[in-house]
């Protein structure tokens, strides 16, 4: 397979040609066509990074834009033409690279890339096939013990930022995931696990700003599809119609979502609650 097949359209048309007329970012009247195909195309990708810096505000900054035109320049001048071997191996490592960074950054631990090139090599230079059997079932025990320590890692920090958080606060724990209280008491019978009920839930930072997460209306206390854990922990608290002030952690609510959503597992999460059971005649109508 030839390495510009691996490429997306807009990197194989970089890297086929080079502008020669229009090296000042401007069309003339003497431009070739490659010289427009490439201006037009540099205008497309500029305004990919402008539309991403409007939502941005770091990459808004000019010293930011100069960053990434070194790397851009970088990429262009680094494929060597005719060289196919060198170019396979050079994608993958700048893919590689990538996907280090990401897992380092997600998983907090540091990457040795050298450990992964010379496995590589030696792997390479024996010239007989890695048993793939042993290799992903090792593979995917060494991931799951680092995910474990992860997550381990994440529920320690952030029970501990979340008790200091709650007594700033004056709630009073209900286990180490969750704190709150009643606010708007009723005579009404607790609410009981497997029951379905009606929620209204609004969820916040410490800061008092919203946090999108899209819960259901109505479900049934306790069952995961319906409710996180720690939101059916807190309606087990609750009468009927009862309203309630709760604090949780980003990790114990979101679990791994909480990074794509701008958190930190050990963010500290307000929500407010109210829950009233589902009256039986409506259960009724739609089990019909």
């Amino acid at each position: 397979m030839k390495i510009l097949r691996l490429l997306p359209i807009a990197a194989i048309a970089c890297l086929a040609v080079s502008c020669q007329n229009a090296n000042n970012g401007t069309l003339t009247e003497n431009s070739t066509p490659t010289d427009s195909l490439m201006y037009y195309l540099g205008q497309m990708n500029a305004a990919d990074y402008l539309r991403e810096a409007a939502r941005d505000t770091v990459m808004k900054d000019q010293g930011q834009k100069d960053v990434y035109m070194n790397g851009i320049r970088a990429g262009l001048a680094a494929l060597k033409e005719g060289n196919e071997t060198y170019n396979k191996g050079y994608m993958l490592g700048m893919q590689m690279a990538s996907q280090m960074i990401s897992f380092s950054e997600q998983m907090d631990v540091k990457i040795n890339r050298e450990a992964y090139a010379s496995s590589l090599e030696k792997a390479l230079r024996a010239d007989t096939m890695p048993n793939m059997g042993i290799v992903q079932a090792e593979f995917r025990k060494v991931m799951q013990n680092i995910e474990n320590a992860k997550e381990e890692k994440d529920k320690v920090a952030s029970q501990e930022s979340l008790s200091q958080a709650a007594a700033s606060a004056s709630l009073p724990k209900i286990n180490d995931d969750l704190y709150g209280k009643v606010t708007n008491a009723t005579d009404s019978a607790a609410l009981t696990d497997g029951e379905e009920v009606n929620v209204e839930c609004q969820v916040t930072k410490i800061d008092g700003e919203t946090i999108s997460l899209p819960l259901p209306s109505k479900g049934n206390i306790g069952n995961k599809r319906n409710f996180p854990e720690v939101v059916s922990a807190a309606l087990l608290t609750l009468k009927n119609g009862e309203s309630g002030e709760f604090m949780t952690s980003a990790h114990a609510l979101l679990g791994g979502r909480a990074k794509q959503m701008g958190l930190e597992p050990a963010d500290a999460l307000k929500f407010t609650l109210k829950a009233s059971l589902v009256p039986q005649e409506e259960n009724k109508e739609e089990g019909k």
